[in-house]
C-alpha cells in the first residue's frame, strides 16, 4: 500500500491547486506525487428534446485555438448535490431545466492526477429555464445546435468530433437500452 508521508501545496489558482505528496511506496522507495487538489467533481449532459434531436454544443477551446464539439456541462463543487450541478449548468449553457435527468455513467477523469469524476447525464422532459445573469463570461462564443443522433455518429466518425468527455459520454448513450 502506498502511505502519505506528507502534503504540501505548491501552486493555487482559482481554477487549478497542485498538491505534492512525499510518498513511500510498498517496497520502501520514497518519492513525490503530484495532484490535483479535489474541489469537486464534473457533469456533461447529453440534452435530447421531444423531436429526439440532441444538443451539439461548439465552444472555442483557448489551449488548441480551435473551436470544438462538446455537450453542455462543467465543474460541480464539493457540496453541491450532482444532479443539482448538472441541471444548474445545464441552466446557465442552454437555458433550458430538465425535469426527467437521468445519471447514465461516470468515469474518472485524470486517474493519475485527481481523483474527480465526469458524471454524465441523459436530460429530457425539458423546459425553459430565468438564466438570472448566471452565464460565465468564459462561454460568450458558446453555439447550440439541435441534431439528429446520426449527425453526431458522423461527425466522430470523420474525426470532427474530438473532445473526450463527449466521445465517452457518447459510448454511455449509445449503449442504453431505451424502451419507448
Amino acid at each position: 500500500m502506498w502511505k502519505t508521508l506528507n502534503s504540501k501545496k505548491i501552486f493555487e489558482h482559482s481554477r487549478l491547486t497542485l498538491i505534492e505528496d512525499d510518498i513511500q511506496l510498498p517496497n520502501g522507495t520514497k518519492s513525490k506525487y503530484l495532484l490535483f487538489e479535489d474541489k469537486g467533481d464534473c457533469v456533461t449532459i447529453i440534452c435530447r428534446n421531444e423531436e429526439g434531436k440532441i444538443n451539439l454544443q461548439k465552444e472555442f477551446s483557448y489551449p488548441i485555438r480551435k473551436s470544438l464539439y462538446q455537450f453542455p456541462g462543467g465543474f460541480v463543487p464539493c457540496g453541491e448535490n450532482i444532479e443539482d450541478g448538472a441541471n444548474r449548468e445545464l441552466m446557465e449553457e442552454l437555458g433550458y431545466k430538465s425535469n426527467k435527468l437521468t445519471q447514465i455513467g461516470k468515469y474518472l477523469m485524470n486517474n493519475r492526477r485527481s481523483k474527480s469524476f465526469m458524471y454524465v447525464f441523459l436530460a429530457e422532459d425539458l423546459e425553459v429555464a430565468d438564466l438570472k445573469g448566471n452565464r460565465d463570461a468564459t462561454e460568450e462564443d458558446l453555439l447550440n445546435h439541435w441534431v439528429q443522433e446520426n449527425i453526431i455518429d458522423k461527425k466522430i466518425k470523420s474525426g470532427e468530433i474530438i473532445h473526450v468527455h463527449v466521445l465517452a459520454s457518447w459510448g454511455f448513450y449509445k449503449n442504453l437500452k431505451i424502451e419507448y
